[in-house]
């Protein structure tokens, strides 16, 4: 059973990267065109629609949020 495939990302428009179908463009690791801002599953631009791939990749943007953060953050951590 579908729901629907029209991904519901409109509101991001000027925000964030969106392919020309409406989805959050993303890189390997759940990235998207914001630095910091991680996405996954129907609404990102993963070639499958299915839940779980869904789930999946929301573990890897989770672990790429974790890898931004822990990089990003080191340097003001040692300095303080």
């Amino acid at each position: 059973m579908q729901i629907g495939l029209v991904p519901n990302a409109e509101w991001l428009k000027g925000t964030l990267e969106l392919s020309r179908y409406g989805e959050i463009v993303v890189d390997a690791r759940g990235q998207t065109s914001l630095p910091g801002v991680f996405a996954a599953g129907d609404v990102t631009t993963v070639p499958f629609k299915q839940i779980i791939i869904a789930a999946g990749d929301g573990a890897k943007a989770a672990l790429g949020a974790f890898d931004h953060l822990i990089r990003t953050s080191l340097p003001q951590a040692i300095a303080a």
